[in-house]
């Protein structure tokens, strides 16, 4: 039961016709007396929430099967002690598995914190061998489980792996709660650049066997985490080589505006200016050289403009390698699913050349970007 679907059609369905049948059953038995009354009208309530709660799901796609919501791990898992290199591997995992490893906040101050590691098959059958890393940015609201839960990274991992594209996946926590929008900045609240910068990127590079340079090293977001990506990418281009930019944005969005993010400070301005993708992109540099693939739903009318406007600054820079993919959907899994796949393994294929690309389900127009 735990693959169960629980936003497909039929399934909303059938719970709404529950909930139509309770709440029939409820006025039927209106007349037997207070506590039936009270006990049917109950079951009927809560049927009610559950729909409602489920189609709110089926819309954002958070939570896809049974398993998701009631906290069950759908995904392999490996004990920290596996990861340790060996002659001879203690255990072998044909899909890969996903650890949970502590990530001190010793520089940002954001405290301890647990970043979800996906590690491909080879890495257990392999002791020797290293692994370019991807850091998965989830957005807002969101925490890192929402990777491997909605948009199925593991699954994405092992597909890479059967592909001969073995990858890390590490999705740290990047805000304090659920709803918290953090835009992956330094803000007075906490240090999120610095966290992974200067936290999450070198625990990973001392704790796992990565290939620790920037032509090994991915940033990729989606939603509020694709901005992350974007603009943590462009401000570090010495240590990043590749964005996957999924539906972000190209600029800071907040809920509390620009001084709600960054706080009063008399330099707000200039704060603002250095994280903002749409202004400073058109300025930078050629070198170090990027490849930048970006990805939107048709249907999404959040992030589309901004994707497609970034796309080609960046497409006709000097230096930058860019694609751009269009895709049926709006600003959900629906889209990030196939996106994260298709993403990784364009970013994670050999580093030639590769043209600037529209497309929407196929190639529609292309130019060859500038190197």
């Amino acid at each position: 039961m735990g693959s169960l679907v629980v936003i497909g059609k039929w399934f909303l369905l059938g719970l709404g016709a529950v909930t139509v049948a309770a709440w029939a059953l409820c006025a039927r038995l209106a007349r037997r007396g207070r506590l039936v009354t009270v006990a049917t009208a109950s079951l009927a309530f809560l049927l009610t929430l559950a729909t409602v709660a489920d189609l709110v799901n089926a819309h954002y796609g958070y939570l896809p099967r049974l398993d998701d919501v009631v906290g069950v791990k759908s995904w392999p898992t490996a004990s920290s002690r596996d990861t340790v290199a060996a002659a001879t591997p203690v255990r072998t995992y044909p899909q890969g598995s996903v650890v949970s490893l502590p990530v001190p906040g010793t520089h940002s101050g954001f405290g301890a914190q647990q970043a979800l590691v996906y590690l491909p098959p080879q890495y257990f059958s392999e002791p020797r061998a290293r692994f370019p890393v991807v850091y998965l940015m989830h957005g807002s609201p969101g925490v890192p489980v929402d990777w491997y839960r909605a948009n199925r990274a593991a699954q994405t991992g092992a597909w890479l792996a059967g592909h001969h594209r073995p990858v890390i996946l590490v999705a740290p926590r990047l805000s304090h709660g659920w709803l918290d929008d953090s835009e992956c900045v330094d803000r007075p609240s906490e240090h999120i650049e610095t966290y992974v910068i200067d936290d999450v990127i070198p625990t990973i590079d001392a704790r796992l066997r990565v290939r620790a340079d920037r032509a090994d090293r991915i940033f990729a977001g989606m939603s509020a985490g694709g901005f992350c990506a974007l603009n943590l990418g462009l401000r570090h281009r010495d240590l990043v080589g590749t964005i996957v930019d999924m539906s972000g944005m190209d600029r800071p969005t907040h809920d509390g505006g620009m001084v709600g993010l960054f706080g009063h400070r008399r330099d707000l301005a200039r704060v603002v200016a250095a994280n903002t993708p749409a202004g400073y992109a058109a300025h930078l540099s050629a070198s170090p050289s990027m490849r930048i693939w970006f990805d939107s739903g048709l249907g999404d009318h959040e992030a589309l403009g901004d994707t497609r406007t970034m796309a080609a600054v960046l497409g006709s820079r000097p230096g930058f390698t860019v694609m751009l993919r269009l895709r049926p959907g709006a600003h959900d899994f629906g889209v990030w699913r196939p996106a994260l796949r298709e993403g990784l393994d364009w970013a994670l294929e050999p580093k030639a050349e590769v043209p600037v690309r529209l497309s929407a389900t196929h190639p529609q127009r292309q130019r060859t970007a500038k190197a």
